[in-house]
């Protein structure tokens, strides 16, 4: 028999995952920022259904704490994530089929977003699992960060087509039309993910509480802590943000673009840049980082309003895509690097708390939106008020996080120190 070359079969499948996350990407922005935005005003979203659909892509992630359950059903990890994958993004051609039968129950139109984002998860955890044994640690921070970039890039292809296309038609057939591409690309990616060669794990049968073992290891358990309180931190007013700038501010479509041109072009230049940096900072310190940058975007959001927002937005774009991009390269090889063997109960355990943390925190949200929103705050709104808490529970989590112990071996850094080696290039 002939023998496999297993480092040829590998760079084949990472390369196909950069393709795949590209794709996905462009799918994936129609379920998120203006584009959803939109879809919700067309089908008359209240606050509270807007803030849970906008969050379910987080929310969930509880489903992945029965991962295990999955290898009874599908014993082979590859079949597994085809299968659920081609299953969660094939539901979304529910929507343009509702759009074009002029279907205008919101419910109805929501349901592929719950099944989408359930079973992507589990394909997540899956996934995730794989990149542990297919990259090897050392390549980890430059590898994600130029399969992040290319998404990225792809991302803001996306974003053009959308605003492009929602600016010259009208609502309806924007979204039609939006929604249709995306519902293709879906299942193109699903099929991408079947030309990859998984490993598949060597241990299938887990229990069902398998993934409470983890809390055992101080480390991850710290590190389960941090998640919870940042997951409530972003997603109490996270949904908002993009709904404030459709519904509030009625930001034009075509500003809109030029936005998420801006933010994509910010992120791949600080993917590039955090993929040889966080290597010598270490993640915590780059999370850090990159949670200090979020005060400033979020501060601007707390003041702006229909006649600043021009110069402000612009701003907060800039200042919120470098600290996103630092965060998420950082967070999840951190994740990656503190998970020990096997590791999907790690991953199953992780998204479960972030799950239920961040259903907890958007459902808040929602409720006290609901509740102010007729309140008069003179010169701010509602939504500003609410990005007003955000910020505060930002700071508090960034406090929480800095004294943290997660074994790194670089020091703690302050955030002027970060700054001046970064713009000194001393590192």
């Amino acid at each position: 028999m002939e023998k496999l070359n297993y480092k040829v079969v590998d760079e084949r499948t990472l390369k196909l995952s950069v393709i795949e996350g590209a794709l996905y990407t462009i799918a994936f922005n129609a379920t998120q920022g203006f584009v959803y935005s939109t879809l919700a005003l067309h089908f008359n979203f209240s606050p509270v259904i807007v803030s849970v659909v906008a969050v379910l892509p987080a929310t969930s992630q509880i489903v992945q704490f029965f991962t295990p359950l999955v290898y009874r059903l599908i014993p082979s990890k590859s079949k597994a994530i085809f299968w659920l994958a081609l299953v969660a993004r094939a539901s979304f051609i529910i929507v343009p089929v509702a759009l074009m039968i002029n279907y205008e129950n919101g419910i109805i139109v929501a349901i592929p977003f719950v099944v989408f984002n359930v079973l992507n998860n589990i394909v997540g955890n899956l996934w995730t699992s794989a990149m542990k044994s297919l990259v090897p640690e050392e390549r980890r921070n430059t590898y994600f960060a130029f399969r992040n970039s290319v998404a990225t890039f792809a991302g803001l292809v996306g974003w053009l087509f959308y605003s492009s296309v929602l600016q010259v038609m009208d609502r309806k057939n924007g979204l039609l039309v939006s929604y249709l591409f995306s519902s293709v690309i879906f299942v193109l990616t699903a099929y991408l993910l079947k030309l990859h060669r998984i490993p598949e794990a060597k241990e299938t049968h887990f229990s069902l509480l398998a993934p409470l073992s983890t809390l055992k290891i101080a480390k991850f358990r710290k590190f389960i802590g941090f998640v919870v309180f940042w997951n409530v931190a972003i997603q109490f007013a996270g949904p908002f943000f993009s709904y404030f700038e459709v519904s509030y501010l009625k930001v034009p479509y075509s500003y809109l673009g030029f936005l998420n041109l801006l933010s994509a072009v910010v992120t791949m230049l600080a993917y590039s840049f955090f993929g040889r940096v966080s290597n010598y900072f270490g993640e915590k310190n780059m999370i850090k980082f990159g949670i200090a940058l979020t005060f400033a975007s979020v501060s601007m959001y707390s003041f702006m309003n229909t006649s600043n927002y021009k110069f402000l937005i612009v701003l907060a774009t800039i200042f919120a895509s470098t600290a996103w991009s630092a965060i998420n390269l950082n967070y999840f090889t951190l994740l990656l690097k503190i998970s020990e063997e096997p590791s999907e109960i790690y991953f199953s355990m992780h998204a479960f708390v972030a799950g239920v943390s961040s259903l907890f925190a958007s459902y808040l949200g929602g409720l006290v939106l609901s509740f102010i929103r007729t309140m008069d705050f003179g010169r701010l709104s509602p939504y500003n008020v609410m990005f007003l808490f955000a910020l505060l529970m930002r700071v508090a989590v960034f406090i929480y996080f800095s004294k943290l112990e997660l074994g790194s071996c670089q020091r703690d850094m302050r955030f002027v120190e970060m700054g001046y080696r970064m713009i000194t290039r001393r590192f």
